[in-house]
């Protein structure tokens, strides 16, 4: 069952009671160490996106926390997961992000594995005075399942099936096709906050106008409905093509809703004293385009060819979705500090349809990435190719040598000060307002999956 509100500069009461709490749990390594034992170890997680694993042979690796996890495609098409630990040693098997093999070999001992994670090969087996039971010392199951173009774990089996978690948002999701997307970029930082301070920041508009002042200039979000779901799930819907309504409207249309216009071949001049116009016009003129180049939009909306909407799936991802786009982003906690953690943003397009002069020269503003949500994709490049991951710190995002888009950069600034704050003896509790309420209901459902 969803929940929905809107939200306005006086937004209604939240749907949910607003309980506050306590700092610890960003803190205190007693709380990390619950959340790997009652959250991570029992939880369905987004291990990674299904176009990495098409192909027999290819694998991708997750960690969290001090687990490691191996998921891969076998010759029968079948995909398995396991732990990434040899059985003889302990030796960590694989330490590349993802790959194509044809076996997974020991760097220790030479101990072979299959793509199915069965034992293969010892060598100088005989010499095992116990023998090497092989049927016993296969590399260790995970369970695992595709859906929405993404790949989920879960270490622990449970009751709750994957269908019936996704169930929510099934729906919602899949109308974007995410199987059918490819990857254009690939980033992981290591973060000076609490994983969950991420997720906060990412369950809330309360900040954006204050530390995003570029959104006034392209989005709504004083207004964005939300929804709250069962299994602690949350969604925005924010509206694109716009200004933010919380400021006067200006007279022309901003620089990047120009851009927007120009994109589609529209005048901005002819918006004068029209700029609440500029969205349905945008609207149209990308269906007309998509329907030119035979480009399959009957199954959006016209908000959704326009706006953003946003998914948190609980308990650490954030999706946010476009018909020809998507950014996943993946909160994972450090293995020992509580005031640590890892972030990972994996670009996706969908390639379709025959390129265009608009698409071709759709420009990245600031670096921000904007034109992918309202420009139209055009076939695959030729010379196609899966960008490796780039690993980087909290450090370089501040130094200007790395970039996760304008926005992402301004969080992870920010973010970095909210963990320093939490750690003063000035600061004891959060304290949440009713427009906080998805991050209300995210603490709820952590804290039902810790037993609290």
């Amino acid at each position: 069952m969803a929940t929905t509100v809107s939200h306005t500069f006086a937004p209604d009461l939240s749907p949910i009671a607003i309980r506050n709490f306590s700092k610890e749990r960003y803190v205190s390594p007693e709380w990390l160490e619950r959340e790997r034992t009652d959250l991570w170890a029992t939880s369905w997680l987004v291990a990674g996106v299904a176009c990495d694993v098409r192909e027999a042979g290819q694998f991708i690796t997750f960690d969290i926390g001090a687990e490691s996890i191996i998921i891969a495609r076998g010759a029968d098409r079948l995909l398995r997961a396991m732990h990434n630990t040899c059985t003889h040693r302990g030796t960590k098997l694989v330490t590349e992000p993802m790959g194509s093999l044809r076996k997974f070999v020991c760097p220790y001992h030479a101990w072979v594995y299959g793509l199915d994670g069965s034992l293969e090969s010892v060598p100088g087996a005989a010499r095992f005075s116990n023998g090497v039971p092989r049927e016993k010392l296969g590399l260790r199951p995970v369970e695992v399942e595709e859906a929405l173009g993404l790949i989920f774990v879960r270490l622990t089996p449970g009751a709750l099936s994957l269908a019936d978690f996704l169930a929510p948002l099934h729906e919602a999701i899949g109308t974007y096709r995410l199987d059918l997307m490819d990857v254009t970029n690939d980033q992981t930082v290591s973060h000076l906050c609490n994983w969950k301070a991420i997720i906060d920041n990412f369950a809330e508009l309360y900040h954006v106008p204050f530390l995003h002042p570029i959104h006034r200039r392209m989005f709504d979000c004083a207004t964005a409905p939300i929804a709250l779901f069962d299994h602690g799930h949350t969604a925005v819907y924010v509206e694109g093509g716009v200004t933010d309504s919380g400021f006067p409207t200006p007279e022309v249309p901003s620089d990047m809703q120009a851009m927007q216009l120009e994109a589609f071949g529209l005048d901005p001049a002819d918006y004068r004293g029209l700029v609440g116009a500029i969205r349905p016009a945008l609207q149209r003129a990308k269906r007309a385009l998509a329907g030119e180049q035979g480009l399959a939009y009957d199954s959006f909306t016209d908000a959704q060819l326009t706006d953003v909407w946003q998914f948190n799936l609980f308990p650490n991802v954030i999706l946010s979705v476009t018909p020809e786009s998507a950014w996943l982003m993946r909160s994972r906690p450090d293995v020992t500090d509580p005031g640590r953690s890892i972030l990972d943003m994996i670009t996706l397009v969908r390639f379709h349809g025959e390129e265009s002069p608009e698409a071709a020269g759709s420009d990245e503003a600031d670096g921000a990435r904007i034109g992918t949500h309202f420009r139209l994709n055009g076939p695959r490049p030729a010379d196609y190719i899966r960008p490796p991951r780039d690993a980087f710190t909290h450090e370089d995002i501040i130094a200007g040598r790395k970039t996760m888009t304008v926005t992402i950069d301004e969080d992870i600034s920010l973010l970095g000060r909210v963990q320093q704050g939490m750690a003063s003896r000035g600061f004891d509790s959060v304290w949440l307002s009713d427009e906080e309420c998805r991050v209300q209901h995210f603490h709820d459902a952590l804290d039902a999956s810790l037993g609290a």
